[in-house]
């Protein structure tokens, strides 16, 4: 990673988010922030739900400041996104990335839904 960006949010879509997701190097941790009950209907694969309060059990074990994170909403411009994304800068977070389209662009793009609670 390119240390000039540090700290940055960034945005991208859901292809380029999806290209991502097949590979392994820098790991990478997808936070979904829409309410449990929308979660648990359909979510990107490897995903876990988060808000800014809660995220220290929502990490998965091994993240870390070079972890990749990634940020889900419900649709363009949700408003829960960017707490989190800042929670995340705030915990040491140097890579965040928040899906600009959320949710409804990676569904309308017919990628693939996890319907399985982590």
């Amino acid at each position: 990673m390119d240390p000039h960006f540090d700290g940055v949010i960034f945005q991208t879509h859901a292809h380029e988010l999806d290209r991502r997701l097949r590979t392994d190097f820098p790991a990478w941790c997808v936070l979904d922030v829409r309410p449990p009950e929308e979660f648990e209907a359909g979510h990107i694969p490897g995903s876990r739900t988060a808000s800014p309060d809660d995220l220290a059990t929502a990490l998965p074990e091994g993240t870390d400041g070079g972890t990749e994170f990634f940020v889900v909403g419900g649709e363009a411009g949700d408003a829960r996104i960017r707490p989190v994304s800042e929670a995340l800068r705030a915990r040491g977070a140097r890579r965040i990335v928040e899906l600009s389209g959320g949710i409804a662009e990676w569904t309308a793009f017919d990628l693939a839904l996890d319907r399985q609670a982590v």
